[in-house]
């Protein structure tokens, strides 16, 4: 189940091409953002999206990489 939970949240971040807040997609996705964020750093070890941490607040931002990354 955690597996398809991994790229639910990949799908839903490569297609925004952007940087989301972790409470927006939590919302989006309906799930709870500890939840989310687990599958995050499953993904971010995999080496699939970026974590950015806020300095100003205490926001988490997200990103999916591309192709054009590796580029």
């Amino acid at each position: 189940m955690f597996g398809r939970r991994k790229d639910t949240v990949y799908k839903v971040l490569a297609t925004k091409k952007r940087a989301v807040a972790l409470q927006k997609l939590s919302a989006e996705l309906e799930t709870p953002a500890p939840a989310v964020f687990k599958a995050l750093k499953e993904l971010e070890s995999d080496g699939l999206v970026e974590v950015f941490y806020g300095r100003d607040k205490a926001t988490i931002m997200v990103r999916a990489k591309t192709i054009g990354d590796y580029i």
